[in-house]
Order: structure tokens, then C-alpha cells, then sequence
């Protein structure tokens, strides 16, 4: 019989440390660090509008498909305006970060749920997906201005990295116990 897979403990406690440590500097920096949020994507939109073209010019001339060129110049574009347009991008990251936030709150209930028999602790991790799901719903509808909402997700990534770090033991747990077992 098959042994269960399960991703190493390790991984997950090494994301919530990095968690913890960028809500650090976030709570530090709020209004940096969504700016400098905004900033990167812009960059990295125009990158990628850039691999596009230069990935079209690339490709023999009987492969080359226009639609692919427009959308790298439209890409261009779009990253051009985005890091031109500070505010636009810092809400629609807002509003992008809150949409992963809501899933991320409803993995953590989800996994508070499933490990309800191996970890003593769980409604941490329950009570934490809560926390996300209604911060993911306070950035959806951006109800907050200003510093506050970058303020509110450093305060959300420090909750979802303590309970990426209790999840990860409670994964370590399972993990031994499952390696007890003989197959």
C-alpha cells in the first residue's frame, strides 16, 4: 500500500517564518512597502511584455502569431501605466491581496479542521483563517484608507505566518505518526 503524501513540515514552517519576517517589515514601512508592492509588479508586468515580444521575434516567421505580439505589447502597456499610476496599481493589489487572503482563510479553516485529532491547538489555525477571511473581505470592498490597509496586512500576513508555523507542526506530528505506522 501507497503512503500517504503530505508536503514536508519544513516547507511550511519556512514560509511562516518568512511570513512573520515580511509582516515586520511591512508594519515597519506600511506605506513603503505598498508602494514598493506596486513598484515590482508594475516592473515585472513590463518584463514580462518584454519576454513576450522579444519570445515572438524568437520563433520562426511561419510560427509567429500576431494575437501573442499584441498581447505583449498590450502587457507593455499595462505594466507602463501600472508603475506610472501608483495609486490604480496599490488598489488593485489591495484588492487582489484581499482575494488571496479569503482563500488563504479558508485553507487555514480547512486545515484547522482536518487536523482537529492530532493537534491540540487547531482552533488557532481556525480562529486565524477567520481573522483572514474578514480581512480579505474589509480589502475586497476597501473599507479602510491609506497607511490602515497596508497596516491591516501586515497584521494579516503576521497572523497567517504563526499559523503556517503551527500547521507546520501539527503537519510534523501527523507525519511521524503516519511513519509509525507499517504499511
Amino acid at each position: 500500500m501507497a503512503k500517504p503524501i503530505i508536503r514536508k513540515w519544513w516547507g511550511v514552517l519556512i514560509q511562516g517564518i518568512v511570513l512573520i519576517v515580511l509582516s515586520i517589515y511591512i508594519l515597519n514601512n506600511p506605506l513603503n512597502a505598498l508602494k514598493g508592492i506596486s513598484v515590482w509588479v508594475g516592473i515585472l508586468i513590463f518584463i514580462t511584455g518584454m519576454m513576450g515580444i522579444i519570445s515572438w521575434f524568437a520563433v520562426d516567421r511561419g510560427g509567429r502569431k500576431y494575437t501573442a505580439l499584441l498581447w505583449s505589447l498590450l502587457t507593455i502597456g499595462f505594466g507602463i501605466v501600472m508603475f506610472l499610476n501608483l495609486f490604480t496599481t496599490t488598489k488593485i493589489i489591495t484588492i487582489l491581496f484581499g482575494l488571496w487572503m479569503l482563500f488563504l482563510g479558508l485553507h487555514f479553516i480547512e486545515d484547522g479542521l482536518v487536523f482537529k485529532k492530532h493537534q491540540p491547538f487547531r482552533w488557532i489555525t481556525v480562529i486565524a483563517g477567520g481573522m483572514c477571511i474578514l480581512a480579505a473581505l474589509l480589502l475586497i470592498f476597501n473599507i479602510g484608507t491609506g497607511i490602515g490597509v497596508s497596516l491591516f496586512i501586515g497584521v494579516q500576513i503576521l497572523l497567517a505566518g504563526i499559523a503556517l508555523v503551527i500547521f507546520s507542526f501539527a503537519r510534523k506530528e501527523a507525519e511521524n505518526k503516519i511513519g509509525k505506522v507499517s504499511y
